[in-house]
Order: structure tokens, then sequence, then C-alpha cells
């Protein structure tokens, strides 16, 4: 019951929904202006349905045709000059741009070029090698939905939040579903518990394959330091006495 109140806390608002949706579509109109017609689509933890009312930020992407000749780079650097027309500061993330809010709030624009006809995958420009990633955010959104874990996955994203553990979101989404293979779909303690002992033994060491391109180990994202806190933080919500010990 108490795992349920938690979750129950974390339901955004319709008012709330209302507004990420509003901010999009601000968004899609001040880049619906560019050649070749891109399309956007929701990602992240609102296509996921994973959002926490704790925190939570908006993540777009915007791919254009597989057959526009335009370069990854050219459509990369071209999203960031329209959004720096329109917002004051805009910053490059490894395949986003990053618009900030207050709070710590943010939006990031993931631009991109589809691989197919149908948008299923597409590449994205890498800032910090120049090169190129083939991922599928349709595949992602698909794998959590699918799942049947999404209530844990946000029990985890505040755990995540509340005990400040460095963890990345999808690295976070993945390694829950992963741990929690052979747990009740409904009961959320031993879904929890068994999500959290994956963690704490896996994360040091372990990979974190993409399920949209196996050469892609979402660990890698992760830095030494942050893996070992989040295996640490694991352990130590493993070892507390009560679920309310490890949220508080």
């Amino acid at each position: 019951m108490y795992l349920e109140s938690l979750l129950a806390g974390q339901i955004l608002m319709p008012a709330e929904l209302a507004q990420l949706q509003e901010l999009r579509s601000l968004i899609e109109g001040q880049l619906s202006t560019f050649e070749g017609t891109p399309r956007f689509y929701y990602a992240g933890s609102y296509g996921k349905d994973t959002i926490i009312r704790s925190s939570y930020d908006l993540d777009i992407v915007m791919y254009w045709p597989h057959d526009t000749p335009y370069t990854l780079a050219g459509i990369f650097s071209a999203v960031g000059d329209s959004l720096r027309k329109n917002w004051t500061v805009v910053q490059p993330k490894t395949v986003a741009w990053r618009l900030p809010f207050d709070n710590g709030f943010h939006v990031d624009v993931v631009p991109g070029r589809a691989i197919d006809r149908g948008f299923r995958y597409a590449n994205l420009y890498r800032t910090d090698t120049g090169q190129s990633l083939q991922t599928s955010i349709k595949v992602h959104i698909e794998n959590v939905r699918r799942s049947g874990r999404r209530e844990l996955i946000r029990l985890l994203k505040l755990w995540r939040f509340r005990r400040s553990v460095p963890v990345k979101s999808f690295v976070l989404e993945l390694m829950a579903i992963e741990g929690a293979k052979g747990t009740s779909l409904t009961e959320l303690e031993p879904q929890l518990s068994a999500a959290l002992i994956h963690i704490r033994d896996h994360m040091r060491t372990g990979s974190v394959q993409d399920p949209a391109n196996s050469n892609n180990d979402l660990a890698n994202s992760m830095s030494a330091s942050e893996r070992t806190l989040t295996s640490t933080a694991a352990g130590a919500a493993i070892q507390a006495n009560t679920w309310a010990e490890v949220f508080r």
C-alpha cells in the first residue's frame, strides 16, 4: 500500500500534461519551416508513459526522411541554429539540443535522419565523436510499454530522484525490466526488490544493450564513478528496514 500511495502521488495533473503538449506544439511550430518534411515524435518518459511528477522533462525527436540530401552534422547544426532564434539558452548535448527552464526542467530536441520509409529506425549525430548512432525511439517506447513494468520504473525513478542516484534514465529502465524478469507483474514489492538486486550486482561492470541496436552498450554513457555510486545506492536500498527509508 505504501508503494502504491507513492505512485498515486506521482501522477501528473491534466493541466501539467497539457502544458507539455503545448510546449511541444510551440517548438514543433518553430522548427516546421525546414525543408524535407521532418516528422516529430514524443520520446523519453512522456512517450514511454513513465513520467513522475517529482522530476520530469520533455524529449522530442525530429526525423528527416531517409532520402533527404542533408548530412547528419548539417541537420544537427541547422536545428541548433533555428532554436537559437527563439530561445535564449540552447545547449548542445551528445545527440540533442537542450532548452533549460526553471527548477531543472528541460526540453531535449533530438534531430536525426530516418533509415527506412517507416521512420522506425534513425541515425543520430553524436557531438562527442562526430559519428552517427543508429537507434529507434519507437523500439525503445515499445520495449518499455510492453514490459508491464512501467509502475516499477516510475518507483525507481522516484528513488533515483530522492536519493540523487546518478544513473541514466534509459539505463535504469532497461535494468529494471531485466532485473524483474520472473516476478509478478502486479505485486510491486518483489519487482522492486529484484530490480534493486540486479542493479547492485550488475551496475559496476555489466553491459546494458540498446534494444534497437545490439552494438550500442548504453552503460558506456555512464562514468565508472556513476556506476559505482548507483550500485552502492541500490545496495543500501536493499539493506533498508522499510520502503519509507528507501524513499525518504
